[in-house]
């Protein structure tokens, strides 16, 4: 196994699918009512917008990209591990993931394990700092 400092997204993402696949579901599930929530509120966050290491209609293409491949998917996102990594955590779309499940870690229903995990795998700073309401 590498050590954590050579982990790329992909290896982080598999080795926190291989530690908690009970958690894979409702991970998944979360990340798809974040887009869901971000794309509701496009127009209020494009206005708002004051991210400089990111364009925000560079954001919202990661937020499709993951949509795209949530209809195409499915389940298999939550029920194979490699699925799940190769699909949410590679390339340049993974930084909306990686946001939405640094966000997760803020939810009741995260456990304090898993958390932890995040946390030592992904940091615990969200990607973009905006505050959305549901």
């Amino acid at each position: 196994m590498k050590t954590l400092d050579h982990m790329n997204n992909l290896d982080r993402a598999y080795l926190l699918a291989r530690l908690f696949p009970q958690e894979l579901k409702p991970l998944t599930e979360f990340i798809k009512k974040e887009a869901e929530l971000w794309h509701n509120q496009r127009a209020e966050i494009e206005e708002n917008w004051t991210e400089k290491d990111i364009d925000v209609s560079v954001w919202f293409d990661y937020i499709a990209n993951f949509k795209r491949r949530y209809l195409k998917n499915g389940t298999r996102l939550y029920k194979n591990k490699k699925t799940f990594r190769d699909q949410l955590f590679d390339g340049y779309d993974a930084l909306f993931s990686m946001h939405a499940t640094i966000h997760y870690t803020e939810q009741k229903e995260c456990s304090r394990e898993f958390k932890y995990a995040i946390y030592m795998l992904f940091g615990d700073r969200k990607i973009v700092d905006i505050n959305l309401n549901p």
